[in-house]
């Protein structure tokens, strides 16, 4: 049996959870509270997918700035931050284009 992309990706809520920090950080190292209300964001965003309430290009312009925002906002573990916002954002235009088929 052969794996699709959908099955090796994270919920969004493990995503998010991982934005806000939630549960030990494998550095053991905490990053700033100011990306915190960025996964509120995505959650939000995840539900108006989902209820058809916003289109394709409002969706990547929402996603391209959140993306921008929350890698400006953090001066430590940088890369980290970077993987889980491009994971979200994969993860969110797969959810539209799931929900828009």
């Amino acid at each position: 049996m052969a794996f699709k992309f959908e099955d090796l990706q994270p919920h969004v809520d493990m995503l998010c959870d991982a934005l806000e920090n939630k549960g030990a950080s494998s550095s053991g190292v905490s990053y700033e509270s100011s990306v915190y209300t960025y996964a509120k964001r995505y959650r939000e965003i995840l539900q108006q997918i989902r209820n058809k309430e916003i289109g394709f290009t409002n969706l990547w312009i929402e996603l391209r700035q959140l993306e921008r925002d929350a890698n400006k906002s953090v001066k430590t573990q940088r890369h980290r931050i970077a993987k889980i916002v491009n994971a979200l954002n994969v993860y969110l235009l797969k959810e539209f284009k799931k929900v828009n088929n």
